[in-house]
């Protein structure tokens, strides 16, 4: 089994393992390796779990050319005219702001230069090659040239172009330019800037009719991360020697009526980079390197009003609908299937691009209000953004959280380590709820979890592993030694049980069957196992009735031990007892082989407590759980002496004293070979109220003509015991104790009588 520190050292190089992933691997969501999907994920989920909550501050409302409209108006791409009618209408509803999630680039359709074409090309209409003039039907030329105005959707739609829409374009780096680029807000150097933008090479811009006013206009891209899922938003990118704006972060800078944008950068060891941008002097907008904001998504798609755009044209939108449109700041975009322009968001997929920059404006102004209110529960930021410090923060978890299970679990129970890592996990898992509901963190927590997860696993399955050879181990140990309750105990509580050498107090036995030599020879071999496998049968199984453990049999010796390998309080009682009830089975056994006309036999058995070396011990050929110590060797003399005082079971002063229960009648008090100092030695009957009236009367006097004889009282002894004698006549024990008085008057007395034989 590996020592604990071995497992330590195995969760300590986990840890720095997860430490290296950490700095070396990219984990953000928007690169694609498995670490960045598994916290993608997780960003995911603490959307769904935790929505944020935002109070609306000034309306967005969306104008959506939905598959409704496109029934009823055409399909995509309108006559210009009808969008320059859209946005006279949305000015009738006293709107604030109007924005375009999508683009003008080509030139629209005019119905006068369609008929001009048609005669041309059917020679109604002949053309002077040299100046392009009609030669005939110059009436009608006339008539559609004058019309070719008046029906240019493109100058009509230009016309209604001022402060208050901002138009779309794109960014992309497909190799080709489309319409005119507008001016870039921000104009710096191609060595100057922050390094880290996203840099795009072309364009798709509004035909230059529409810029001849100089409208605002800002970006519609949008960059999803490796997984496809749109998390973020670029605020600014990057185009030549020019930072521009995207359509969400123009509108809300109307909005808020300032008058410039300013990046914030930060220097580090590759250059400046990107921190923030600051909208006015009010406003600091949290990004990324690249100039993305994380999107706070209020909901699923829906959550902000949405209006058909036919019902705007038409005027038939409910009045509620109309009443939310004053003073909004309304986007026009696109939910229909068949014009591309939806989204997988972490929320939901098929989700409207244009609800996306709803989003962005949304908390881009929420964030303003909150920044410059005086209420005192206003004051947390609704943008959702990582910060500086985060990588730092996961660094710190997986160091407490890591340390604290590497160090912890090694050498619990398999229990303990699972509700240990369940425990770590959900720390880590809740502190970073926490932080994202309460600060708006956005801090992954994959690497940690998985960090976690890989301590507690390789613990459990070691020490799974351990934990069933342990349990292995104690059944092949104590499967034929110990009571099958205190087996199952152990199995079920491994570490009770103490495999290694250890010293306590303990209460040995051992049992004999006296005059086997002579027994046996008497017996056939199959007679002698059958005689002797009942035995052994009948005393272990009181020894284990009685709580014992069977340290060996020799022969037709029983070695059993208590308090060991599960505790006993009572193992000085428990093993009296047993000895008490092994001399009931044995009288029980001699019936049954008087019976069956085998011969009878008598046990003697010796116990003793004191401290004892008690653990798995032997050679790398064989080993066995078993008691070592003089203690033990104490009780095996005085199983021997049983036979010299015809006492069936013999106990130590040690003994006597740790089961005070008991009835005993005090034998002897000897010095046994090996040992100098002198104890006393008694026999238990039993329980007091299991002596008869009798045999409480004559153990009295028993008691008393013991004190006399070790008092000195040679004479008085000798009286008492021979009335003793007379009640007891076959008990040998008197005789000794006469031989002994006797041979005091003529050699020198010691009470302490000295056996030199083991």
């Amino acid at each position: 089994m590996f020592h604990r520190w071995w497992f330590r050292a195995v969760g300590l190089v986990l840890i720095c393992v997860a430490l290296g992933t950490q700095v070396g691997v990219p984990s953000a969501p928007q690169h694609s390796g498995w670490l960045s999907r598994v916290n993608a994920l997780w960003y995911d989920l603490r959307f769904q779990l935790l929505p944020p909550v935002r109070a609306p501050i000034m309306p967005v409302v969306i104008i959506d050319i939905d598959e409704f409209t496109q029934l009823r108006e055409g399909r995509w791409p309108w006559d210009r005219s009808k969008i320059a009618a859209l946005i006279n209408a949305l000015r009738e509803q006293d709107t604030a702001l109007i924005g375009f999630d999508m683009v003008f680039s080509e030139a629209g359709h005019n119905a006068a230069e369609a008929v001009l074409q048609q005669l041309r090309d059917s020679a109604l209409i002949s053309v002077d090659s040299s100046n392009d003039a009609v030669v005939d039907s110059a009436q009608l030329q006339a008539q559609l040239d004058a019309l070719v105005p008046v029906l240019d959707g493109d100058t009509v739609l230009a016309d209604q172009l001022g402060g208050d829409t901002v138009l779309g374009f794109f960014f992309h780096n497909d190799g080709f330019n489309a319409g005119l680029l507008p001016p870039a807000p921000i104009l710096m150097a191609a060595n100057e800037g922050p390094t880290g933008l996203i840099q795009m090479e072309n364009y798709t811009a509004n035909r230059e009719v529409f810029n001849q006013a100089f409208p605002p206009n800002g970006f519609v891209v949008t960059v999803p991360d490796g997984d496809g899922i749109v998390r973020r938003l670029p605020l600014v990118m990057r185009h030549d020697e020019g930072v521009f704006n995207g359509l969400s972060l123009e509108l809300a800078r109307l909005a808020l009526n300032a008058p410039w944008v300013r990046l914030q950068t930060e220097s580090s060891p590759h250059g400046e980079v990107l921190t923030g941008i600051q909208l006015g002097k009010s406003l600091r907008i949290p990004v990324d390197p690249q100039g993305q904001m994380l999107v706070p998504y209020r909901g699923r798609a829906g959550s902000f009003p949405t209006i058909s755009a036919t019902r705007i044209l038409h005027g038939d939108a409910d009045e509620q609908s109309l009443e939310g449109l004053k003073g909004a700041i309304v986007l026009i975009g696109t939910s229909a299937l068949g014009l591309a322009d939806l989204r997988t968001t972490p929320l939901q997929t098929s989700f409207p691009g244009v609800e996306v920059h709803a989003n962005a404006v949304d908390t881009i102004l929420n964030a303003y209000w909150q920044q410059n209110s005086s209420e005192q529960d206003s004051k947390q930021n609704p943008f959702y953004y990582q910060p500086d410090w985060g990588e730092g923060a996961v660094i710190a978890q997986i160091l407490f959280f890591g340390l604290l299970l590497a160090l912890w679990l090694p050498g619990r129970s398999l229990w303990q380590m699972l509700l240990g890592t369940a425990g770590s996990v959900g720390l880590a898992v809740l502190l970073n709820l926490l932080l994202w509901s309460l600060g708006h963190y956005a801090l992954p927590l994959a690497l940690v979890v998985l960090c976690l997860l890989s301590i507690g696993a390789f613990n459990l399955i070691i020490g799974y592993w351990s934990a069933a050879r342990q349990r292995q181990q104690i059944q092949s140990l104590f499967g034929e030694y110990v009571p099958a309750a205190h087996v199952a105990h152990m199995v079920a509580n491994p570490k009770s049980v103490h495999l290694e050498g250890t010293q306590k107090e303990m209460t040995v036995l051992f049992a004999d069957i006296r005059n086997f030599t002579a027994i046996s020879e008497g017996l056939s071999p199959a007679e002698l196992k059958s005689v002797l496998n009942r035995y052994l049968s009948a005393i272990t199984e009181v020894i284990f009735a009685h709580q014992g453990t069977i340290d060996k049999y020799v022969g037709d010796l029983v070695m059993a031990f208590w308090n060991a390998p599960l505790d006993d309080a009572q193992h000085a009682p428990h093993a009296v007892q047993t000895a008490l009830a092994m001399q009931i089975r044995a009288q029980q056994l001699r019936e049954e082989f008087r019976q069956q006309g085998l011969p009878e036999f008598h046990v003697g058995i010796g116990l003793n407590t004191g401290t004892m070396n008690v653990g798995d011990m032997g050679s790398a050929y064989r080993r066995a759980y078993t008691v070592l110590g003089d203690a033990v060797n104490l009780a095996a003399r005085l199983e021997s002496l049983s036979s010299y005082y015809g006492a069936p079971i013999l106990v130590s002063n040690t003994t006597r004293a740790a089961a005070p229960a008991i009835v005993y009648r005090t034998i002897d008090w000897v010095r046994v070979k090996g040992r100098q100092a002198p104890l006393i030695i008694s026999q238990p009957l039993g329980q007091n109220e299991q002596l008869s009236t009798l045999e409480q009367q004559t153990l009295m006097l028993h008691e008393q003509a013991c004190r006399a004889y070790q008092e000195g009282a040679l004479e008085n002894a000798q009286e008492l015991f021979n009335q003793l004698k007379q009640h007891l006549p076959a008990d040998p024990l008197y005789d000794l104790y006469l031989q002994r008085i006797q041979a005091a008057k003529t050699e020198t007395w010691d009470p302490v009588f000295t056996h030199d034989n083991k």
